[in-house]
């Protein structure tokens, strides 16, 4: 019943937006799925962090790696974008476990591209997604590249190209990274990313205690304003966040009252209507659309407990 109800909150929020939804609901408590889109491609944007921090838990609990070493922060490390170690002075000695927290809970691209040189973009494909035979997932990108890439630098800096296009962003609206056209990309869908959170749940990847590390570290995140945004304060949530011009994504682990669900919420905005692309400037319209469903979600998940 539960999953009749959140199908139908699915149906009824592809009939308010003209952006491509993915949409990905699953009981823990009882294995019931409720999908839209699960087995199409989207960007992933930031939430491609999830498999990496897999494939460093698996690196460290194969002893390749210690989550106390430390790595220095050097000036070519530093990424645009979200985090604070690109405005850090460089020789900060920062442990592993550092990195990883601060990929994961604030999306520092810094960080990740200092832990996707360590564990090595080739191994994550090797160890998690062709082990999980993950097939609409790719992560060929480090958030360098992939700000290069979708926002058209060409090798230029923000402030080049922006330069360039007269002060005025042009539009990314349909272009081929969005589309998921593109021979290389991080992309990912409902599917695969429901099996990613489904196994750490159970703590079966890897191990429980590397399951578990993760889903802490996830328990932390500070961008808060998907899932997390209408559901009780201090309620536990594991989750990875993503955005990259128009699109947005959430993915994660709600600890409910009476039960335990994983969502995959993808929201493309950059193959929306142009009123609803120009309209999302500054990702509004996605956030509030992301948010309002999972509290959908929870209230028709909640009510469906007190039956």
């Amino acid at each position: 019943m539960i999953c009749e109800a959140i199908s139908r909150i699915f149906r009824e929020a592809k009939e308010k937006t003209t952006a491509k939804l993915g949409l990905g609901f699953l009981d823990l408590q009882t294995g019931e799925t409720a999908l839209w889109n699960a087995d199409q491609a989207f960007p992933t944007a930031s939430t491609f962090k999830l498999f990496v921090l897999a494939e460093l838990y698996r690196q460290v609990a194969a002893g390749e790696i210690r989550l106390e070493d430390r790595i220095p922060l050097e000036s070519e490390d530093k990424a645009f974008g979200s985090g604070v170690l690109a405005l850090l002075a460089d020789g900060l000695p920062l442990t592993v476990h550092d990195l990883a927290v601060l990929m994961m809970i604030i999306s520092d691209n810094t960080a990740t591209d200092k832990l996707c040189s360590l564990v090595g973009l080739d191994r994550v494909r090797a160890n998690v997604l062709e082990k999980l035979e993950l097939r609409e997932t790719q992560v060929a990108l480090n958030c360098k590249d992939l700000i290069d890439l979708y926002y058209e630098l060409n090798g230029r800096s923000i402030e080049e190209a922006l330069a360039d296009y007269g002060g005025v962003v042009p539009s990314f609206r349909m272009s081929p990274y969005y589309t998921c056209e593109a021979p290389l990309n991080n992309q990912s869908s409902p599917r695969d990313m429901l099996k990613m959170l489904e196994l750490l749940y159970r703590g079966e990847w890897v191990s429980p205690e590397a399951s578990a590390g993760m889903l802490e570290i996830m328990k932390e995140c500070q961008t808060n304003s998907r899932i997390p945004f209408m559901l009780p304060e201090f309620m536990p949530i594991a989750h990875k966040t993503g955005t990259i011009d128009r699109f947005c994504a959430d993915v994660g682990i709600v600890y409910a009252p009476n039960g335990t669900y994983a969502l995959a919420l993808f929201y493309n905005g950059n193959l929306a209507s142009e009123e609803e692309y120009e309209a999302n400037d500054k990702g509004q319209v996605g956030d509030r659309f992301l948010a309002e469903l999972s509290g959908a979600v929870f209230r028709a998940y909640t009510q469906a407990g007190r039956e």
